[in-house]
């Protein structure tokens, strides 16, 4: 009997350049020539779920078929990179904690607004989005009636509802400082630990794909994106789109907050980059345009 698991399936140059536009039109993520084995090693067990015998297959599947959107959903989960911790990339934490916040409430009481709204853009399993909520929570400064929202945007629907539950295992805490682990975490058993109520109120999760205005509607206006380890995967015409929409929905002088290995620099002049010692973030520009090969 025929088990499509049972065969190593090869991937074709003109498969791989067929699949690979797909998903880099769908969701921004970008294979380069010589990933062709890893984007194979990826897929091939949605081939295998679905009895096809070739990449072509699935290709006319993800194109054709009358599930082919809850298909996309369930390959995207086989694409992304889900490698998250809490407190990830802490001189850039202090800054929010110091500078961002501090900032951002002077700026807000002088129009007596007091609301915050943070996002965490591809926010994968969630620590990103707990660890915002957790710095505000600890910061002291957003309490009497103020209305603070941090909100959890991904792709990967497994990925949320992991999220969700906020239960983690002990690699999601390799960064965590015990007395913030003590303070905002309880037992879950087997090892686990679970967000405490208070921290998982703040939060609330959409699932969105980053390269989709529509995926924002009703964010704006947005005081902070934390949008860090994405973009590094999408090509460049890709981030000039998610960053134009992430400036549609920030607040003037609001900031962005990219990883480490990321940068906007010969991208566009919308954000002004804002240093401090082994830390960036970029700051909504009032002005700025886009490069002169802009569509």
């Amino acid at each position: 009997m025929y088990r499509p698991s049972d065969l190593d399936i090869e991937m074709s140059e003109e498969e791989f350049r067929l699949l690979r536009d797909l998903i880099h039109e769908r969701f921004g993520l970008f294979f380069d020539d010589n990933q062709r084995a890893s984007l194979r090693a990826r897929l091939q067990g949605r081939l295998a779920s679905r009895g096809l015998r070739s990449f072509e297959d699935y290709f006319h599947e993800l194109r054709f078929a009358p599930d082919r959107a809850d298909e996309l959903v369930s390959m995207v989960t086989h694409l992304t990179n889900n490698e998250t911790y809490f407190y990830r990339e802490g001189p850039q934490l202090n800054v929010f904690a110091d500078h961002v916040l501090r900032q951002t409430k002077e700026r807000k009481s002088r129009s007596n607004d007091r609301t915050l709204r943070l996002l965490s853009a591809g926010c994968s399993t969630g620590e990103e989005a707990y660890t915002l909520a957790m710095i505000v929570f600890d910061s002291g400064q957003f309490f009497w009636n103020w209305d603070v929202e941090v909100v959890g945007l991904d792709v990967d629907l497994a990925a949320l509802e992991k999220a969700r539950r906020g239960v983690y295992q002990h690699n999601s805490f390799r960064a965590l400082p015990a007395d913030v682990k003590a303070r905002h975490f309880v037992p879950a058993g087997a090892g686990s630990f679970q967000v405490k109520e208070p921290i998982r109120r703040m939060v609330t999760w959409r699932r969105g794909n980053l390269v989709e205005p529509e995926s924002f509607e009703g964010l704006a206006p947005l005081d902070v994106i934390f949008c860090r380890n994405v973009l590094i995967y999408f090509s460049d015409a890709m981030i000039l789109r998610v960053v134009r929409i992430l400036r549609n929905v920030l607040t003037p002088g609001g900031y962005l907050c990219l990883g480490h290995a990321e940068s906007l620099s010969r991208i566009t002049d919308l954000f002004l980059p804002v240093r401090f010692q082994g830390a960036m973030v970029y700051q909504a520009a009032s002005g700025g345009s886009w490069p002169e090969d802009e569509p």
